[in-house]
């Protein structure tokens, strides 16, 4: 454990959380800690909550979502306990502010946890860095790990094995984020994949698996990918939940370059090209009573004091 003191001449500052989209997702075998192995592209969006970390003597948080918990069940609560206990340091008070929908598959609470770990870092002294960051954060859950990150990860294992990816071509796309009202809770979603497996067995191969085995080099062709995106979850999801599948096929009319579902669900999304074909998918789904986004890809985290996070070569704005 390491032993240092927060900085004082800059006691609070301001972290974006964003959100992730699963640019598919295979759920591959259980493991013996009871998890299962995935393999999945993450991608950090524009969408974001917001979290000022103010430095005190203990932890306190307050939300703009009066539903979420205060306490020790706010994973940004867990990550400021985490990283007292890791540094010896004082407490904060945490100011959230939530846009990012709750069990939706968008990562929000292990966005939150990531931003406050990195926020207690830029007003540490001496600084943890992002690697233990993420090790740390792999305490609190399996997406906290790349939540510090951000950017474009392969992600393998539970979630702590990342490799970041560059694209071919410019991230030039923009994403319909469409969240129905219906959050999908996560540990729902894999005990009912598990007992469809048990009765119908396993998947076979996709050319989804094949073609991410190859991004472990790295690199990312999105033609290549947009052509094989699949989530395991996806038809389970869609078949227990009609008002997703309705959300889907919408989306499907809307002639997106590809779509798909995020994580667990429930929200699904359409890929474009063209800002002005996803504002028109936008307002249709919109006007069908569905809760949309539209937001662009952003770059990897940064913990320099006094930059936000987001590669600023990147488009880095809310969702519109």
């Amino acid at each position: 454990m390491s032993h240092q003191s927060l900085t004082h001449n800059s006691a609070s500052c301001l972290e974006y959380a964003h959100a992730k989209i699963n640019l598919g997702l295979k759920v591959l075998s259980p493991r013996q800690d009871g998890f299962h192995d995935l393999l999945s592209i993450f991608q950090a969006v524009s969408l974001h909550d917001t979290i000022a970390v103010t430095l005190a003597a203990d932890i306190s948080l307050t939300c703009s979502d009066a539903s979420l918990p205060m306490a020790a069940d706010n994973l940004a609560w867990r990550a400021a306990e985490l990283y007292r206990r890791e540094t010896s340091t004082c407490g904060c008070h945490i100011e959230l502010t939530k846009v990012i929908p709750a069990g939706a598959g968008l990562g929000g609470g292990s966005a939150d946890a990531a931003a406050v770990l990195r926020a207690l870092d830029r007003l540490a002294q001496n600084p943890l860095g992002l690697p233990r960051l993420a090790e740390l954060g792999a305490e609190i859950g399996s997406d906290v790990p790349f939540a510090v990150h951000g950017g474009t990860m392969l992600v393998e294992g539970r979630g702590e094995r990342l490799t970041p990816q560059a694209w071919t071509t410019a991230p030039d796309w923009w994403y319909l984020l469409v969240c129905p009202s219906a959050p999908v809770a996560t540990d729902w979603a894999y005990r009912q994949l598990r007992g469809t497996r048990e009765t119908q067995g396993l998947s076979d191969p996709s050319a989804y698996a094949t073609l991410i085995s190859s991004a472990r080099g790295g690199y990312l062709d999105a033609g290549k990918l947009w052509s094989v995106l699949e989530n395991d979850f996806q038809p389970l999801v869609e078949e227990t939940t009609p008002i997703v599948a309705r959300a889907s096929q919408l989306l499907a009319d809307t002639a997106p370059l590809a779509q798909s579902m995020s994580g667990s669900g429930s929200t699904v999304y359409g890929i474009y090209d063209d800002r002005t074909a996803a504002l028109r998918a936008k307002t249709i789904l919109r006007e069908a009573q569905y809760p949309v986004f539209v937001c662009t890809p952003v770059g990897p985290s940064s913990v320099v004091p006094g930059l936000a996070s987001g590669d600023p070569g990147w488009r880095d704005v809310k969702g519109v």
